[in-house]
């Protein structure tokens, strides 16, 4: 038996995420701008001083928005699955807490970068090579990325109707692999799209998730 549910809140909650997703990935932008400006190879004009902390401000607001599209996406599966939906929303909170963090620390990385006369690396060199709190923050983070993305999909495949299962395979993981995937054999992609993925990447999950649950089928 199926029945047609509208997830009005949730969607609400997904609308105001995405908002925050989208700033987030403006600031990531802007800062891998202020940071790829030292590197003479991509011939960049330099940029505005104010460039990075406007960056940075718009990532330290956004990313913790993404704690109500996880909230929203949890009431979509608490009525089934109560431990699930716990674990999604828990799991997405503490990514979006982390990178805010995570975002914070790296404006200030790239800002301790400017003052000296050593070579520039490419954005995922540099996170390749990070340690200390930013390092750990990192870490934390793509922890409860992967914990939400997986709890997400796991739930969907479970839970969903008829063919909306495929949609599992529609979680901010999946679409980060994809986005770097497509954009790591371009030089451009390297230096802008793929560092900034995991942010993409919920611009477009809260989107979608957001026009879905405006009206839902489930089966009973």
């Amino acid at each position: 038996m199926q029945r047609t549910v509208v997830h009005s809140g949730a969607r609400t909650l997904l609308g105001v995420a995405c908002v925050g997703a989208i700033a987030a990935s403006a600031g990531d932008l802007l800062m891998l701008y202020v940071g790829n400006a030292q590197r003479p190879e991509l011939h960049l004009a330099a940029p505005a001083p104010a460039l990075l902390w406007i960056g940075a401000v718009l990532g330290v607001i956004g990313i913790p928005l993404y704690g109500l599209g996880y909230v929203g996406l949890r009431e979509r599966f608490a009525r089934r699955a109560a431990i699930g939906a716990n674990v999604l929303a828990s799991a997405g909170i503490a990514a979006c807490v982390t990178g805010a963090a995570v975002h914070a620390l790296t404006a200030l990385a790239i800002d301790a970068s400017l003052g000296t006369n050593a070579p520039s690396q490419a954005p995922l060199d540099a996170v390749a090579g990070t340690r200390g709190a930013l390092g750990t923050s990192w870490l934390v983070c793509g922890i409860a990325f992967v914990a939400a993305s997986v709890a997400f999909a796991y739930l969907q495949a479970r839970y969903a109707a008829g063919r909306a299962r495929w949609l599992a395979v529609a979680n901010p993981l999946l679409i980060t692999v994809a986005l770097v995937a497509l954009s790591v054999p371009f030089e451009w992609g390297r230096s802008f799209v793929a560092p900034a993925g995991p942010n993409l990447s919920h611009v477009a999950f809260f989107l979608l998730w957001s026009a879905r649950l405006a009206v839902v089928t489930e089966v009973e």
